[in-house]
């Protein structure tokens, strides 16, 4: 039984690992522009965000997730940023200084990674649904439920570092018109989704 829900959620996991949603593209141009170290820390970020999403799913149910899903001032705070992100990445020059990790530079890409992850109103939403199959569609509870989103949450990691270090080898050939491309992929799509969730603020 137990190896039955691991399985599930080593699918799950897989499922999630194949999405290139906005931070794939953020991980990546951090991973060609500062190494595979930021990349990591970066998405650090988005892991804790995961599981403090599956946390507030796990103890708030629908009374958390409504207010939430519902709130226009969260979401447009949520597009702002999410626009002011795209717009940085978007003016971004290959060739601009870089700080160096360390001290205040490592929090601050935990961070980055992790707002980038919990302000996309979707990642909530989807854990939230993820945890309504587990518990009424897979008739989960308990420590089978831990079993279930900890499978996840380590394939999700592990297909996330493999991710990187194939990447990490394709770093060195990258050429600077690359890079600016990548910025720019990266900051249309992030503007993208900050006009989708403003736009969705208005729509209710």
């Amino acid at each position: 039984m137990i190896l039955l829900i691991i399985i599930k959620g080593v699918l799950t996991g897989l499922l999630l690992s194949s999405y290139l949603g906005p931070t794939f593209f953020t991980v990546m141009e951090t991973l060609m522009r500062r190494g595979g170290k930021a990349a990591i820390l970066l998405n650090s970020g988005v892991w804790l965000s995961d599981i403090s999403c599956i946390i507030v799913a796990y103890f708030g149910a629908a009374e958390l997730m409504e207010p939430i899903r519902d709130n226009i001032i969260f979401k447009l705070v949520a597009g702002g940023a999410f626009l002011f992100f795209g717009l940085t990445y978007f003016l971004r020059k290959p060739d601009e200084t870089v700080k160096p990790l360390g001290g205040a530079g490592v929090l601050i890409l935990l961070v980055k990674g992790f707002l980038i992850n919990t302000l996309n109103p979707g990642v909530l939403v989807f854990w939230f649904g993820a945890m309504i199959v587990a518990v009424t569609g897979l008739d989960l509870h308990g420590m089978q439920i831990l079993y279930y989103f900890a499978s996840t949450i380590l394939t999700l990691i592990t297909f996330d570092l493999l991710k990187i270090m194939f990447s990490h080898r394709l770093r060195n050939v990258i050429t600077e018109k690359v890079m600016t491309r990548l910025f720019r992929i990266t900051g249309v799509i992030l503007m993208a989704l900050g006009i989708f969730v403003i736009i969705r603020a208005f729509w209710h």
